[in-house]
């Protein structure tokens, strides 16, 4: 955050504004928006939810694809039999 301040003062002494008093009113504004807080936290609940996907697939990525192959070779085998009677 602080990283973020240094800058956008250091770009606003640039232009010229910061003895306006301008940037310090923008700064102020934004760090007391709540949205940028709940962005925040849907970006977290969204990595923990990506982070929970890959794990279940992880774990149970194996088991998931030996029972499409066994699903795949029963479907052969019947169709097979049925071509042959």
């Amino acid at each position: 955050m602080n990283a973020i301040f240094l800058k956008a003062q250091m770009r606003c002494m640039e232009a010229g504004e910061f003895l306006k008093g301008r940037p310090m009113r923008v700064l102020r504004r934004l760090a007391g928006d709540e949205r940028a807080v709940s962005v925040i936290e849907y970006a977290i609940l969204l990595g923990v939810i990506v982070a929970a996907t890959a794990a279940a697939v992880t774990a149970f990525g194996n088991q998931i694809s030996d029972a499409i192959s066994q699903i795949a070779t029963n479907v052969t085998g019947t169709v097979s039999s049925i071509g042959t009677t």
